[in-house]
């Protein structure tokens, strides 16, 4: 479950910023399929415009933004939000390291491997 009480805390612990626009997009749909496009745009304190331009994909949600949707999940939410991100992050170091010489291969398993040890 994502705990946050407000964007500051979220902002030193949770990293948004690694989020990429795609994983945003649908964290933006998912809220938007429970949700009016006002609702919405109110709880990410946006205009009902911005909002369009997300679900268009001719815009992306910022940090801030992504934040405020974060904490603005409903509970029944907050589990398929955190598929998309946990998708999108693990995605992402799976593509990193498909890229990678097997030198830092193997300083990515380690690195995993000592977060799994936690």
């Amino acid at each position: 479950m994502i705990r946050v009480s407000t964007s500051q805390q979220l902002k030193g612990k949770f990293p948004v910023q690694w989020i990429s626009k795609e994983a945003r997009y649908k964290i933006i749909e998912l809220m938007l399929s429970t949700r009016s496009l006002t609702e919405l745009s109110k709880a990410l304190g946006v205009t009902p415009t911005a909002v369009r331009k997300y679900i268009k994909r001719s815009a992306h949600p910022g940090d801030d933004v992504l934040l405020k949707a974060i904490e603005a999940l409903a509970p029944y939410e907050r589990d398929t939000a955190m598929s998309i991100i946990i998708s999108d992050l693990v995605g992402a170091v799976k593509a990193l390291y498909e890229s990678v010489d097997e030198k830092y291969k193997s300083e990515i398993k380690y690195k995993l491997a000592e977060i799994l040890k936690q």
